[in-house]
């Protein structure tokens, strides 16, 4: 039995430590994934929501690493597809104040945060919503093609395509910023 397995069923028999041990592994995956979905104001609350959820039928789990990581992953989806439909019957709160960010013409200030993960993770969330949600999956999710096209529902074929055609806009993007630092 590998490290995991027996972490895994450490965990599903009740122990807490061998539990924060997979927290601490998967967690920070799953919140990047809503932050790109939703942004970052609501991703620590869903992924709780998604360990409140996945904690319910947890101990039922069966399957290695790559599907825990998938199931939590379809669980997150699913929290976020609830948390839009919930906002969609709430009017959403608008005010006239804008969050702080670098002035577009500030380029030093934009090529310092882009060396942060935020940063990385909010170019993501440019990309049209099906690209960045396959790219999240990808990348940070570490889920490949066969997961990712039955967790949201698309062809194996159509997330390659939108995987590609995300990395290529992300790349594109890049190169752009690369050559107005080296103007610069």
């Amino acid at each position: 039995m590998d490290a995991f397995a027996e972490t895994l069923a450490a965990a599903q028999g009740g122990d807490e430590q061998a539990f924060t041990t997979l927290f601490r592994a998967l967690n920070p995956a799953i919140v990047r994934y809503l932050s790109v979905l939703g942004g970052s104001a609501s991703a620590e609350d869903l992924a709780a929501e998604t360990w409140v959820a996945a904690l319910r039928t947890f101990t039922a789990f069966e399957g290695d690493e790559r599907a825990l990581r998938a199931w939590l992953m379809t669980i997150a989806r699913a929290r976020w597809v609830d948390g839009v439909r919930a906002l969609a019957r709430r009017p959403e709160l608008v005010t006239d104040t804008a969050p702080d960010a670098p002035a577009k013409d500030d380029v030093e200030a934009q090529v310092e945060l882009g060396f942060t993960t935020d940063w990385a993770l909010s170019l993501i969330a440019t990309l049209p919503p099906d690209q960045a949600e396959v790219v999240t999956l990808r990348v940070v999710g570490q889920l490949d093609v066969p997961e990712v096209a039955e967790l949201t529902g698309k062809t194996a074929n159509h997330v390659r395509v939108l995987t590609h055609r995300g990395l290529k806009r992300l790349a594109k993007v890049l190169g752009e910023a690369k050559q107005l630092k080296q103007g610069s």
